[in-house]
């Protein structure tokens, strides 16, 4: 018997093209605020809560935008959020209130920003709170990154929010002649920054000689589960499509005590990882209401699911999966209202004054393996978790919605559905 691990990385990036020339400087200089990132935050709890709560529902907007029939979904919106709200701190007039809406935003910037770097530390603080009784927390990285054209003026304010609440400066590069080599050079950041689970995530036509800034958001998350899954009860079952039939998949079984929750027309349940501050929340909709269940995707439902979620014993059945998506953004983005930054029209002033920037292109790429992985160790605590009398089976045997979800702040990290595992 050995502990769960997952592993999930998405990646975003948002690119910012210009007409035109702009002088050169002397390669390698690096452009940068000159204060240092806000490390103690004083921000309301109304304001983190309305971030929050907004994410959520930005999640629930894009996740019925990119979905396709019959097919499975990953993505993390917190960090398509995340990324973005670099991007709406240079966005002025109309193009920040299509924003807004389209991102959810319901803060006015001066609040925004420091809310979003007070959720970010949060995480971190909770990935390194202490493990009663032992065992390793979950590691969970969370980084931005900018690069901008050498020569080009970006506005001093603009560069102040990228490091007081993002923590990032910017690099200076020459989009100009070396755009090649620089999408190179960011997919390996990108790389090294996922522990080399998204690769080649800039496609050649995203970064070109008339870019004038990157902005790059890489989260990772690697986490075990608190109760672990016993390698050796793992075998084939049937597992119900969407369609009416049957497929075998690889049925993963514990004896566990987990959240769960017997709705009206689904079950939830929650599968904590060790530590207790992140856990994967599992939602699973009954035969012949999976499109119904979906529709009600929301910040009001999923706390509604939480509010249901009772302390249980279970012989649990979860199948294997693994997803990996790759998309860009754009077209789902302009459906959610944001149309204007993509266009000649674009008042992103607050960045540059010198010329006018608008979004060429914005890329997001994401990845999830759930497998059997861990020690001998794990596996004797699994045996000693084993009650003596049986508890009742539940087999998530069906398509299900899963998110990946910070316990205390409920912010959700990854989001995504299984219709095919």
């Amino acid at each position: 018997m050995t502990a769960l691990r997952r592993w999930l990385i998405p990646s975003l990036i948002a690119a910012l093209g210009l007409a035109g020339c702009s002088s050169n400087e002397p390669p390698g200089e690096r452009i940068a605020s000159d204060k240092a990132r806000v490390t103690k935050p004083d921000v309301p709890a109304e304001d983190f809560a309305a971030l929050v709560s907004g994410n959520t529902d930005f999640a629930a907007s894009m996740y019925r935008k990119i979905s396709k029939p019959g097919e499975n979904l990953l993505f993390s919106p917190f960090s398509v959020s995340h990324a973005l709200a670099m991007v709406y701190a240079g966005a002025r007039g109309n193009t920040g209130l299509e924003m807004a809406r389209a991102l959810h935003f319901t803060l006015p910037q001066d609040r925004l920003h420091p809310a979003v770097n007070a959720l970010d530390l949060a995480l971190h603080a909770h990935a390194k709170a202490k493990v009663e009784g032992g065992g390793s927390p979950p590691t969970l990285r969370v980084v931005n990154a900018a690069w901008g054209q050498k020569g080009f003026a970006f506005e001093p304010p603009f560069l102040d929010v990228l490091a007081l609440y993002y923590g990032t400066g910017m690099y200076a590069v020459d989009f100009q002649t070396k755009s090649t080599s620089i999408r190179e050079d960011i997919n390996t950041w990108i790389e090294e920054q996922t522990a080399g689970r998204i690769e080649d995530l800039l496609p050649a036509d995203l970064v070109r000689p008339d870019t004038r800034l990157l902005l790059a958001n890489a989260l990772y998350f690697k986490g075990a589960w608190h109760e672990p899954f016993f390698e050796s009860g793992t075998h084939e079952a049937p597992f119900h499509t969407l369609e009416g039939g049957t497929r075998q998949v690889q049925m993963m079984s514990a004896s566990i005590s987990v959240p769960f929750f017997d709705g009206e027309d689904f079950e939830a349940v929650a599968l904590p990882y060790v530590g207790k501050a992140f856990r994967m929340l599992v939602i699973v909709p009954v035969q012949g209401r999976f499109a119904q269940v979906e529709s009600r995707l929301s910040a009001d439902f999923l706390e509604s699911v939480r509010a249901g979620l009772r302390d249980s014993h279970l012989a649990l059945g979860f199948p294997r999966f693994e997803v990996k998506q790759e998309f860009p953004l754009d077209e789902s983005l302009e459906a959610l209202g944001m149309v204007e930054a993509f266009t000649g029209s674009a008042d992103l002033s607050g960045m540059s004054e010198q010329a006018a920037l608008s979004l060429s292109g914005v890329q997001h790429e994401a990845f999830i393996s759930v497998n059997e992985w861990g020690t001998e160790a794990a596996a004797a605590t699994a045996v000693g978790a084993v009650v003596v009398s049986a508890p009742p089976p539940y087999v998530v045997d069906r398509p299900f919605l899963f998110l990946i979800e910070d316990v205390e702040t409920k912010s959700v990290l990854f989001l995504g559905r299984v219709v095919n595992p």
